[in-house]
């Protein structure tokens, strides 16, 4: 009898000071439902500067550093010109944020400014719109094979720069398993595909170049939580200091919505990727 009074007078004890001292701001600001899957698309990676000791710009390790200090994941897509030539301290800069965890690399693309005029012939208008599949699938593998043989990644997801892509391109696709997801550019009708296609259900930048949290706030609010998934593109280049505060806002406003934050591959890996 007296350990039972004395459990309950403890439990009371428990209740009344769990009333009168405060929650903590993480725990006052913890979302009661959790949001969907957020993916964070960042666009047009490439070597800055010049020698051999090279890394990336300034805007862009600024968001390396953001999302690494916060510990949100975001995926980058990388040119694969950037990795031609001698570069390791590029290259050792990749490494150390695929070591790091929080950023996964993409490919999007061999050129950053566009298929050659030379290369543009029999129909072919960008890298990968026009051509045989065979023209399209060796400009893939080639990407592929420089991010193998210089960083040691397996490239998993695709997305084209700057143009849209077309039959031709999903042709040449199926016939390399390595990559499973592209980004926002479904097959024309009447193609089929195994590749699981993300669509853009949401936009960070808008305009386009500019992040607008208060866009992304009023689609959240609209939409967010009835969507299976979340994929907003950026381009962190283009972003001047303004730019980059509102990017900070706009992915901060997300995680506060319960939303988590993850790569291509863990997305692949998620019940989300089984509704494209």
């Amino acid at each position: 009898m007296r350990c039972d009074r004395r459990a309950h007078e403890g439990a009371g004890l428990l209740a009344l000071l769990s009333f009168l001292v405060p929650l903590t701001p993480a725990a006052a600001a913890a979302p009661a439902v959790a949001g969907p899957l957020v993916m964070l698309k960042l666009d047009d990676l490439a070597r800055h500067g010049q020698g051999p000791q090279a890394t990336v710009s300034s805007r862009w390790q600024r968001v390396a550093d953001f999302l690494e200090g916060e510990k949100i994941k975001g995926s980058f897509g990388m040119f694969g010109e950037s990795l031609e030539g001698d570069c390791p301290g590029y290259v050792a800069w990749l490494q150390a944020r695929v070591a790091a965890g929080w950023i996964e690399l993409w490919h999007h693309g061999y050129y950053a400014r566009g298929l050659p005029a030379a290369q543009q012939a029999d129909g072919r208008k960008a890298e990968y719109l026009g051509g045989t599949a065979a023209d399209q699938a060796a400009m893939l593998t080639k990407s592929l094979a420089l991010a193998k043989e210089k960083v040691g990644v397996d490239l998993v997801a695709f997305g084209p720069h700057a143009t849209a892509i077309d039959g031709v391109t999903y042709e040449a696709l199926e016939g390399i398993p390595q990559i499973r997801l592209v980004w926002f550019y479904g097959p024309p009708p009447g193609v089929r595909t195994t590749k699981t296609v993300v669509r853009r259900l949401m936009e960070l930048e808008k305009p386009l170049f500019v992040p607008n949290p208060d866009a992304v706030r009023e689609a959240f609010e609209k939409k967010g939580r009835t969507l299976p998934y979340i994929a907003i593109q950026g381009h962190p280049n283009q972003w001047d200091d303004a730019r980059f505060e509102d990017f900070k806002k706009a992915v901060l406003y997300l995680r506060g919505q319960g939303c988590r934050f993850v790569t291509p591959s863990e997305f692949l890996a998620s019940p989300a990727a089984g509704n494209p």
